[in-house]
């Protein structure tokens, strides 16, 4: 061990050290508290020994700074006088390892040095176990954080949530508005929103929030894709030879099979009128009858639905009925394009590349200045569908792990060739517009603008708001405003 021997009487300290170094350990002197305090801070001391009576420092207060203002793990050995036990007391009540009294027995002190080095073994071992300890649980953690996120992305995959990205102020309020929708299934649910922008998605996130739904059904029904004469069949169901065609053993529709979940309904809009009728009746008594049958069947659904159509115009134009677009619009939710929310395409582009990568055993380490600089003045028609399936296609067809410019030159030439690229904007400046002289009431100018869009537009907001290029949120302060 590395011992510190404090004594101001020279022939001691030399005699004690002489047998200490006979006992195989490392011995460094000092005459008084100061000399054993720079030695202290100068070198690595395994153990101190001190007598008490010194002049400057003495030794309880040599032990007072080691043991409690520094805190240090260091024993320290103090040596008093024969009899002199208030200062043993006030030893140990600062933390000395021991006490001997003087004349020193050497063998006692042999015995003490020997406990304090099985004791400063006993410590390294701890700190050893400890840090591995430490490392050991770090390790599994990281690995049981990275089991964890592989299982949440599973079962958001599973329960089809893996493309949801929320990295706009835009997409945290629509997020916040289904949070908000999700804790009371009695308000039906309308998202509006274009083609591609992820409104089932966001159904899905109303009825998953929470897990509270884990294990309740989700059925989706494309209003738009079934004929509008097994239309009524596919939602209800029938009993056995309810029709021509019918299977001779009957049929659970759709809401039967939602019972005690949600029913997504996409694209409303495209509902025949026959059984838009048949859809407010399940809604206002909560039960259904069978094509053919006679069994009363109650259900208990929420009703989600979406539509990328005006369903005021619809309204207006009799082509979808008011009293059904009242029920279904209970909570409302728009989800905006993503030419709206630029700052969502870099990071939803980045996450698509990258799973598309990891799905083949690759590595995708991003999007140079240029190849995102592009990204984000594209329009995007398809919104976050076609941006999935161009990064799809990218990680297909890209060689190197970076993407530039050079590799999303087939987005800009598909949108050339089916002219899907939207079209440039005028602005009032270019042509043969001119300042007046006699200044611009630019408030007045702006009231002009939108009251002429909405004139142009009939009223309709959600309209006005795509032709000024601006969300309906924005065009709605801006009327206050104005």
């Amino acid at each position: 061990m590395n011992i510190l021997l404090i004594d101001d009487e020279a022939d001691v300290r030399k005699s004690l050290a002489h047998f200490l170094e006979k006992l195989g350990h490392t011995v460094t002197c000092a005459a008084d508290g100061m000399e054993a305090l720079r030695e202290f801070h100068s070198r690595e001391i395994q153990l101190v020994i001190t007598d008490i009576r010194m002049p400057e420092i003495d030794g309880l207060e040599l032990l007072r700074r080691i043991k409690v203002i520094e805190k240090s793990p260091v024993d320290v050995i103090v040596v008093t006088g024969h009899g002199d036990t208030t200062s043993a007391i006030k030893a140990l009540k600062y933390g000395a390892f021991d006490y001997l009294q003087k004349p020193i027995d050497v063998r006692e002190l042999a015995i003490v040095i020997e406990r304090s080095a099985a004791y400063l073994a006993l410590r390294n071992n701890y700190r050893l176990l400890k840090q591995e300890f430490q490392e050991r649980v770090g390790i599994e953690t990281q690995a049981a954080r990275g089991e964890v996120e592989r299982l949440r992305e599973a079962y958001l995959e599973e329960v089809g949530l893996d493309g949801l990205g929320v990295f706009s102020e835009a997409m945290r309020h629509v997020v916040a508005q289904a949070e908000k929708y999700s804790t009371d299934r009695e308000i039906p649910v309308l998202i509006e929103g274009e083609s591609g922008t992820g409104k089932e998605l966001i159904a899905r996130y109303i009825h998953y929030f929470g897990g509270s739904s884990a294990v309740l059904p989700f059925v989706a029904i494309n209003c738009g894709a079934i004929s509008q004469e097994l239309f009524e069949g596919e939602l209800f169901g029938h009993d056995p030879g309810a029709y021509t065609g019918a299977t001779t053993r009957g049929q659970m529709g759709k809401i039967e099979a939602a019972n005690g979940g949600t029913l997504f309904l996409d694209e409303i809009g495209e509902l025949p009128q026959g059984v838009q009728v048949k859809l407010l009746r399940v809604l206002e008594e909560k039960k259904i009858y069978r094509l053919g049958g006679i069994q009363e069947i109650p259900v208990d659904i929420r009703i989600i639905s979406a539509t990328n159509k005006d369903l005021e115009r619809e309204v207006e134009e009799k082509r979808f009925r008011l009293d059904l677009f009242y029920r279904v619009n209970m909570g409302h939710i728009r989800i905006p394009p993503l030419r709206e929310r630029r700052e969502d395409i870099p990071p939803l582009a980045f996450r698509f590349a990258q799973r598309a990568s990891r799905r083949r055993g690759q590595k995708f380490g991003g999007f140079t200045a240029a190849a995102e600089k592009f990204l984000l003045s594209f329009e995007w028609p398809g919104n976050v569908r076609q941006l999935k399936n161009a990064m799809e296609r990218l990680v297909l067809m890209q060689v190197s792990d970076r993407a530039d410019l050079n590799d999303l030159a087939f987005i800009r030439d598909g949108a050339a060739v089916r002219g899907k690229q939207a079209p440039e904007v005028s602005v009032p400046g270019d042509g043969d517009f001119q300042l007046p002289e006699g200044g611009l009431d630019i408030e007045a100018f702006n009231r002009k603008i939108i009251s002429m869009a909405l004139e142009r537009h009939e009223g309709n907001r959600t309209r006005t708001a795509n032709y000024l290029r601006v969300s309906r949120r924005v065009l709605e302060g801006r009327l206050k405003k104005l």
